[in-house]
């Protein structure tokens, strides 16, 4: 089977690889692109803990200044591949919640740190952590390091393979890329396409985007593998 994915880099390509060990091909089209954004000087005064729900704030704290004060504070992840991320730059402490953003608020109210918890994240964000956590009673301070910015174009390579209509299915990790997409095929002209192709979306937020003149299909959980699991054994 063909699928186009569009999630960032570098998660596209290590999706991508996924589904080439499995056999099939995959078309990588990566629709947001990451941006860092300098948060200044950090106040860690009653800061008891990190909390990041992107295994890419990993690589921006690698540089820091203050990374080795940073490093003695335990890091609350959203899921596995975010804690390995943080533990390659130095953490020892990683609690991950394994799950969605659901679980990992519910992971630190239930381990209830004592002092603030700083909140490493992109300008763009699906859920509210820190007002979930202040609920809570969990102090929690948000910190922008980066941004996703949308790609406005389709590569060439990849607009020859929407053309040709050679493609099984579509897959689309987040709101924010299939919003890119859309935008993106409009230009193109070619929303037309999504009325004949397979279109696999990780959750319903996602699907909610799409037009419905698109053959969308919605994976049973919100993770990689409910999503390649839906586009390797749905119709």
């Amino acid at each position: 089977m063909r699928f186009l994915l569009t999630r960032p880099a570098p998660d596209c390509a290590r999706s991508a690889a996924r589904l080439r060990a499995l056999g099939h091909e995959a078309v990588e089209a990566p629709m947001l692109k990451m941006v860092a954004t300098d948060p200044g000087v950090l106040d860690l005064a009653g800061v008891s803990a990190l909390a990041v729900t992107s295994g890419r704030v990993g690589g921006l704290l690698a540089d820091r200044g203050d990374l080795s004060t940073l490093l003695e504070l335990p890091v609350y992840t959203v899921g596995n591949r975010s804690a390995e991320a943080m533990r390659a730059v130095g953490f020892d402490r990683v609690l991950s919640a394994n799950g969605d953003f659901a679980d990992l608020v519910n992971l630190i109210l239930a381990e209830a740190p004592s002092g603030r918890v700083l909140y490493l994240a992109a300008a763009d964000r699906a859920g509210d952590l820190e007002g979930h956590l202040r609920r809570g009673s969990v102090a929690c301070e948000l910190v922008e390091v980066y941004r996703m910015d949308p790609v406005t174009d389709l590569e060439p390579a990849v607009l020859e393979v929407l053309k040709s209509e050679d493609l099984d299915a579509l897959l689309l990790y987040s709101r924010r890329t299939a919003e890119a997409l859309l935008a993106a095929l409009a230009d193109h002209e070619l929303m037309g396409l999504l009325s004949n192709l397979r279109v696999i979306a990780i959750s319903q937020q996602v699907a909610s985007v799409l037009p419905d003149t698109a053959c969308v299909e919605v994976a049973a959980h919100p993770t990689e593998e409910a999503l390649f699991a839906q586009a390797l054994t749905g119709c």
